[in-house]
């Protein structure tokens, strides 16, 4: 009971925080739910077996929950409809509605793998995803204390919630677990939450409309800080955008590290000049925004070359991901957009 009592005494601060400070925010009630499910975890063997079919399916939704979680925090334009998505939502569906009906070791094995094994698996998957997700992009935010922050609360929480699935799957049930999981990752996500409060829940506006090819361009007019900008960052932004004006962001496979080394401009100086100067949260963003443009330039001018070899040219490595960032900023495909071009030079 202790251990319990210290877990809810933790969580009931993250969960009042981010209702007051963050309950705007489509992160914010997402992880009001996180918070909840997650007392649903603590609290499930206290509960009457009568009503313990309620903490058990709040409980199952923690995985998917997670894999929201960091979808929200670290891409730009989060893509929920996609087969990652469809995983996290059936390990929490398929298991409620499986519940009043489908008993391990009663029903046919078919009814339990449908109803049970395979949503357990789709667990651990979408855990995973959203860990390797935080691992692969986090060092594409620019701002250093929030990045660290983001970095430190979902590694946090999702090793919380991956080992809370696996006890839960292997029917490792005591309390003691349930209470040390939970209790000491509310108390350290609430020292997260506490210290970096803005960096944590501070997001890209995804409802912000996106550019069209008329808006964005190699070099974008700096956006100063109320003081300006510093002599050494107007002067990183000039070598930046040289290198960037020569065509060097249609490098395949670019990072910040390579663009260091190109300009010879340390990777903090230039995270403060993408962010600050050029107004961008995100190193991919800016990198994306570049390449559309000038992909768009050659749509409209060479509508005799093949989609797929502009998008190699302007430095991405498969049609699927030139569409997709296309698309996000575009609001349209390369080949729809080509056809208005088309429609409109007709008319």
């Amino acid at each position: 009971m202790l251990l319990t009592g210290f877990g809810l005494g933790c969580l009931l601060p993250l969960f009042v925080i981010t209702l007051r400070d963050f309950r705007h925010l489509l992160v914010g009630r997402v992880f009001l739910l996180v918070t909840l499910t997650s007392a649903a975890f603590l609290i499930d063997p206290l509960i009457p077996r009568e009503w313990r079919w309620i903490t058990s399916d709040l409980q199952t939704a923690l995985p998917g929950l997670f894999w929201l979680l960091c979808q929200l925090i670290f891409a730009p334009r989060p893509r929920l409809k996609s087969a990652w998505g469809a995983m996290a939502l059936y390990s929490f569906i398929a298991p409620a509605l499986a519940r009043p009906f489908v008993v391990p070791g009663e029903s046919p094995a078919v009814a339990v793998f449908f109803g049970w094994r395979l949503g357990q698996f789709f667990e651990y998957v979408v855990v995973l995803h959203g860990l390797s997700f935080v691992v692969r992009y986090w060092r594409n935010d620019l701002v250093e204390t929030r990045r660290k922050a983001r970095l430190a609360f979902l590694l946090i929480i999702g090793s919380a919630v991956g080992v809370a699935t696996v006890s839960l799957n292997f029917g490792i049930y005591h309390e003691y677990i349930r209470g040390i999981i939970t209790g000491l990752a509310a108390f350290a996500a609430l020292i997260c939450l506490v210290t970096a409060r803005s960096g944590i829940m501070e997001l890209v506006d995804h409802d912000q409309p996106a550019k069209t090819r008329f808006d964005v361009e190699v070099q974008r007019p700096p956006v100063e800080a109320p003081d300006g900008p510093s002599v050494q960052q107007s002067q990183d932004a000039g070598a930046l955008g040289r290198l960037m004006a020569s065509g060097f962001y249609r490098t395949e496979k670019l990072t910040l590290r390579k663009l260091s080394e190109a300009t010879e401009i340390p990777e903090y100086r230039l995270r403060k000049v993408i962010n600050q100067t050029l107004g961008y949260r995100n190193f991919n963003d800016y990198i994306n925004q570049l390449r559309v443009a000038d992909a768009a330039e050659r749509l409209q001018s060479e509508p005799e070359t093949p989609v797929l070899n502009i998008s190699l040219d302007v430095g991405y490595r498969t049609l699927s991901s030139f569409n997709r960032a296309f698309r996000d900023i575009m609001s349209t495909t390369p080949t729809e957009f080509r056809q208005q071009l088309e429609g409109t030079d007709k008319s």
